[in-house]
């Protein structure tokens, strides 16, 4: 699908000039034919001279339907308006560089990608942000932990625009999450002092990387600083110690729920326990998608997060949840999920602070403890790779290695 846009908008004094041919300036939306109904496409800065060609991005994406390719290039939602103008202001920038060139006596179209990153230093870096999270192809709950990295880095307050961004800055604002303390209260209704796990800054740290090699390749950085300086931050140990023991999960099972919502709660936690889903995709569980092989009914998908295969065992218990609703698993909200599982909880006798990461860890727990294979952990719970397990569950799996060689001596 070609969505180009062919006007040429190089002014008309410049078409006069017989000695120099004029580059020819339009956008190309979707070069690669990537975009459809749930995707979106870029729009690029396509400059043409001597069947030479140069791509620049204009850090704006939109839906087929949205792109216009004229007057207006773009329509159809909130931001379109101000997208136009900075469309037309990139045309005419680019247009003007052009136009400057020929004067001079030539055109290096290798060269305007570097006059044309001083037409955006008037955006800041936070704006820059702000705009690459609005345009990113990702799911909710990566879309919340942008916001999040957003928030702290503004609250920061020391990386505001493209020239903040170094390594002193960096390395103080890692200094500055370490330190950052806040209170919440307990199940109890008692202060805490919390604190940023190291995973948790590592995780900032990602997102900022990753938004910086973004900028460098859209011209505002001409570099990666994290890897121009080999800026490397530890990721931290990512044990597991959410999770419910066999006992507990017995008490859960056997509390008695004073209403139907809550019911259906408790359900689908129980039922995560043995499937080891996450909350989004037992929300998108299909049971037509079960299968049977050898007598073990199994259920394959990509996990919603990370895209990541998996494939889990459908237990009898399993199944009989499934049953009980009529082969179609109750939905809800995550917010109010966790909120009634709170009341679970408390209606059970359990004192943790139960959520819904609790029953994927429970699952792996329960599974790596009764002697499932660590590779076959892995698969189930859908992890990139083996290593992710290993570390997450490194406490149970030592607690399974002494048993391992208790039973053999017992022998």
């Amino acid at each position: 699908m070609n969505n180009s846009s062919n006007t040429t908008v190089i002014p008309k004094t410049l078409k006069s000039n017989t000695t120099m041919k004029t580059p020819k300036i339009v956008f190309v939306y979707d070069r690669h034919g990537r975009a459809d109904k749930t995707h979106k496409g870029t729009i690029e800065l396509r400059i043409t001279l001597n069947r030479k060609q140069k791509f620049m991005s204009t850090g704006i994406s939109v839906y087929p339907y949205q792109w216009k390719g004229g007057n207006p290039y773009v329509s159809g939602y909130p931001t379109s308006g101000e997208d136009n103008r900075s469309l037309a202001a990139i045309m005419q920038k680019a247009s003007k560089i052009v136009s400057n060139m020929m004067e001079s006596g030539g055109v290096d179209i290798d060269a305007i990608p570097t006059l044309m990153k001083r037409q955006k230093e008037n955006m800041t870096f936070l704006q820059y942000l702000l705009r690459r999270i609005e345009q990113r192809q990702v799911v909710d709950y990566t879309r919340r932990s942008y916001v999040t990295f957003f928030n702290k880095l503004a609250e920061y307050g020391k990386i505001k625009f493209f020239s903040d961004i170094t390594e002193r800055n960096i390395r103080d604002f890692d200094e500055w999450l370490h330190a950052y303390r806040w209170h919440e209260n307990d199940a109890s209704g008692r202060s805490r002092t919390k604190q940023y796990t190291q995973a948790t800054i590592y995780s900032f740290h990602k997102n900022l990387k990753n938004f910086i090699a973004d900028a460098n390749v859209d011209g505002f950085l001409s570099e990666n600083i994290y890897v121009a300086k080999r800026i490397k931050i530890d990721k931290g140990e990512a044990r597991i110690d959410k999770y419910l023991t066999l006992e507990e999960l017995e008490q859960i099972r056997e509390a008695k729920m004073s209403t139907r919502a809550l019911a259906e709660t408790r359900d689908l936690f129980l039922f995560a326990c043995e499937t080891g889903l996450s909350f989004a995709d037992l929300m998108e569980f299909d049971p037509k998608k079960i299968t049977e092989v050898d007598g073990v009914r199994l259920y394959s998908g990509k996990r919603h997060k990370t895209g990541i295969e998996f494939t889990c065992v459908i237990t009898d218990t399993a199944m009989a949840i499934i049953e009980q609703y009529a082969n179609k698993l109750p939905k809800t909200s995550n917010q109010k999920y966790n909120m009634r599982l709170k009341i679970v909880a408390d209606a059970a006798g359990i004192e943790k602070p139960i959520s819904s990461h609790y029953a994927r860890h429970t699952a792996g727990m329960v599974w790596l403890n009764s002697g499932v294979p660590i590779e076959v952990v892995s698969r189930c719970l859908g992890h990139s790779n083996l290593q992710m397990t290993q570390k997450a569950y490194a406490k149970i799996l030592d607690k399974t290695i002494v048993r391992a060689f208790k039973h053999k001596g017992e022998q």
